[in-house]
């Protein structure tokens, strides 16, 4: 007897085999969501990365994905924000199916090819935010004295790969349904299996070399981190490698870890949008 399960929202029917089990999971569509235009940026060093935009109202959020994921990855996140809200999306240059042209490739130059697709869309004023590495991005445009920055929001965007365990004991993903780790290995599915082992090796260590302390000591817009608590005590301020400054705030999610945009994106957007919304 196969049994469905329903998940996520009703558009996606996508049957995933699980100890025995036929379990509807949401299909990852490969157009952008409605509203979003999808452009192409080709890079000097060969290579291209996709970027997308929803012109709306006020400061546009401009959403980088983590390392294995893709535009899909915010699609329940944009869902639960306001409609009106200017939203951009940038995937990196191994995203979509897409391999980079050269493996050597820091945190400082992948965070200059976000800052060129920006460029590109000619925005005016613009928050960074995005997950996991795309929150280390976003860490590392924040500490920069750019026009039109006014804000970011790094999402478990960790300063420096001891993060993980100096603030959450090693601790990464718990607590995961049996759908949400069936989601999570279709996206790294989808978001791997284009790429040889030499590249997501490399890919997979280039935040490994970086710091983002200093950048968010020399930050002075308003910066809003979202962390997952993991269902412990939540860690303070040094244990996160986050310098206290007027101009950061922490965000919880409760009950959520690494995969917060999986595992609660209603409470993700709701802190997105009140950000947002002091900023216009």
């Amino acid at each position: 007897m196969i049994v469905f399960t329903a998940v996520f929202r009703c558009l996606y029917v996508v049957p995933v085999v699980l100890i025995g089990l036929v379990t509807a999971l949401p299909a990852i569509a490969d157009s952008p969501p409605a509203g979003f235009e999808k452009n192409i940026l080709s890079l000097e060093r060969g290579g291209a990365m996709n970027y997308y935009h929803r012109t709306g109202e006020g400061p546009t959020l401009v959403l980088v994905p983590g390392t294995w994921g893709g535009i899909w990855r915010f699609e329940s996140l944009i869902a639960r924000l306001p409609p009106t809200m200017d939203i951009a999306v940038v995937e990196l240059c191994w995203q979509d199916k897409r391999t980079p042209a050269t493996l050597d490739m820091d945190m400082v130059q992948i965070s200059d090819d976000v800052l060129r697709a920006i460029k590109a869309m000619k925005l005016q004023q613009f928050v960074i935010a995005g997950h996991s590495i795309g929150g280390m991005i976003a860490v590392e445009i924040a500490g920069r004295d750019l026009p039109g920055l006014v804000g970011a929001i790094p999402m478990e965007g960790w300063t420096h790969h001891t993060v993980v365990k100096t603030a959450f004991d090693g601790v990464v993903v718990n607590n995961l349904t049996e759908e949400e780790e069936a989601l999570r290995a279709a996206d790294r599915t989808r978001g791997l299996d284009h790429l040889s082992d030499e590249e997501r090796h490399a890919i997979g260590s280039i935040w490994k070399g970086w710091n983002g302390y200093a950048g968010l000591e020399r930050s002075t817009v308003p910066i809003l981190q979202l962390w997952g608590d993991r269902s412990a005590p939540r860690p303070d301020w040094k244990a996160l490698q986050i310098p206290e400054r007027d101009n950061i705030t922490i965000g919880w999610i409760a009950n959520a870890s690494h995969l917060m945009l999986l595992e609660d994106p209603g409470e993700v957007a709701r802190l997105v949008a009140g950000f947002m919304a002091k900023l216009r």
